[in-house]
């Protein structure tokens, strides 16, 4: 059996993983929730390179969530090069992680930075952004697709939150509008999964308005021939 070169002794390492809270009413899937708080523990260093991760099985019991949407999730994070799953050995967090960690904590410092020169830190990052110095090969692209993306999103939930409060018994949900969407910093697959969530939501509540007017234009028809049997007959002349 082979052991990851960066694997802590068994006791430090997913025994120490703590609970994944799962905001099931938000609209965000549930994947998409997951992922980000791996992300943010990798980030901020509560998962260090060489930490093991739960298994599937354990992760998805911990968070209520299906075993699928783990092993989906530990792929995308696989791909990004933040975690590198074993046969046998188990999940580990690579050393990959630790220079997105350093970014993590570039950003805040140069936000500090900012803020102790008066400078607003969302002015910096939009100069980076726009600097070609610093723009990496294909960030244009993922750039403008996550800004149609966005677009679009905006757009559904704008065409959604007009017919929810126009027509209020079809909306397919409890939870409408923007809070579900979460952090601003979003890749390209996951604006495809919100955008997917409010179109499923807009062709329910489509559906569910026509189904309204059927039922509408039945019930008339309905009213009006009852009138009619109702009339009295003419006398006879």
């Amino acid at each position: 059996m082979s052991i990851h070169p960066d694997a802590k002794p068994p006791d430090s390492g997913a025994m120490e993983f703590g609970p994944i809270e799962i905001d099931r009413r938000a609209e965000v899937p549930i994947g998409v929730q997951l992922a980000w708080a791996l992300r943010s523990r990798i980030d901020d260093g509560r998962l260090a390179p060489g930490q093991r991760l739960p298994g599937l099985r354990d992760l998805a019991e911990a968070s209520a969530v299906n075993v699928n949407t783990v092993r989906a999730v530990y792929q995308r994070l696989e791909q990004e090069g933040l975690i590198d799953s074993q046969q046998g050995s188990g999940t580990f967090v690579t050393a990959a992680a630790r220079r997105r960690a350093s970014v993590s904590a570039i950003a805040a410092s140069a936000a500090r930075e900012a803020l102790e020169t008066g400078v607003d830190p969302r002015e910096v990052a939009a100069a980076l952004y726009v600097s070609p110095e610093v723009t990496p090969a294909g960030a244009d692209e993922a750039a403008q697709r996550r800004r149609t993306l966005r677009a679009q999103i905006g757009e559904l939930e704008r065409t959604l939150g007009e017919m929810e409060a126009a027509h209020p018994g079809v909306s397919p949900g409890p939870e409408s509008g923007r809070r579900g969407i979460g952090p601003a910093l979003l890749s390209v697959e996951e604006l495809e999964q919100v955008r997917g969530v409010l179109l499923r939501r807009l062709a329910t509540a489509q559906a569910r308005l026509e189904e309204q007017r059927e039922t509408a234009a039945t019930a008339k028809g309905s009213a009006r021939v009852t009138r009619g049997r109702g009339a009295p007959a003419p006398e006879a002349g």
